[in-house]
């Protein structure tokens, strides 16, 4: 009978000690899948910012690609801009340099042909084309105005003589605001004498900006524009004195 309670006894410490193994091992084996869990987040982590790491860095490297060709699409403008300059100015002082080619005329016996070169070749066409080569180049005019026409002088440039029609004044009017050169509809072989007082006249109901130097014998009125200046003489009288007196010059 004791042999069989000692028995009983010592299956139930081995069941006791088997169960404490037991629990030992379930207590390990949570341990090491909680630092497994830790570590595997690491990881993740780890590899979550070398993936955020590589995108800063591609996003630099696109800006920098980007910003270099902002860069040299700049720089190809920049050289366009200058050859385009450089040609201007090339056919400029084949104009300025070169003296008028007067083609002889051929005449048949029951006509006579009309001669092209004689418009290209006619002083005014010159001073057009002139005109037209140095607005291209962005060029900021001095130009004074009398009756019988305008003389342009700008960097390189000192008054050059130039005749105008109603179109020719609003091309010259036109580039001085805006920049824009092209003539369409101008004729500088049709001139006409400009009223200067009405000139002055348009200009300030236009709302130009306009000053004036008050002299003894001539009113200089300057009017002041983007790309340049207007400048005229008027002989002193008290119409156009008392106008610009209303109007607070």
């Amino acid at each position: 009978m004791e042999k069989e309670v000692f028995n009983e006894e010592v299956n139930e410490n081995i069941a006791d000690v088997l169960d404490l193994q037991n629990d030992f091992d379930d207590y390990v084996d949570e341990d090491e899948l909680l630092a497994l869990e830790q570590e595997q987040q690491m990881i993740d982590m780890m590899e979550e910012q070398a993936l955020l790491e590589q995108s800063e860095e591609q996003a630099v490297i696109d800006a920098y690609i980007e910003q270099q060709l902002i860069e040299q699409s700049l720089l190809d403008q920049t050289d366009e801009e200058t050859q385009l300059e450089y040609e201007d100015q090339q056919q400029f002082e084949e104009f300025a340099m070169t003296p008028p080619i007067v083609k002889q005329q051929e005449q048949s016996i029951d006509e006579e042909e009309p001669d092209a070169e004689e418009e290209f070749d006619d002083p005014n066409m010159v001073a057009h084309r002139q005109i037209k080569l140095l607005m291209r180049q962005h060029k900021t005019f001095d130009i004074y105005v009398t009756k019988e026409g305008v003389s342009i002088s700008c960097f390189g440039i000192t008054r050059l003589k130039y005749k105008l029609n109603d179109n020719g004044w609003q091309w010259i009017l036109n580039y001085l605001e805006t920049g824009c050169y092209e003539d369409y509809g101008v004729n500088p072989l049709i001139v006409s004498d400009i009223d200067c007082e009405s000139r002055i006249k348009e200009l300030i109901e236009q709302g130009s900006n306009i000053a004036r130097v008050p002299s003894e014998t001539y009113m200089e009125i300057c009017a002041f524009f983007r790309y340049g200046k207007l400048y005229f003489s008027i002989r002193r009288n008290n119409d156009f004195m008392n106008y610009l007196i209303e109007k607070g010059l």
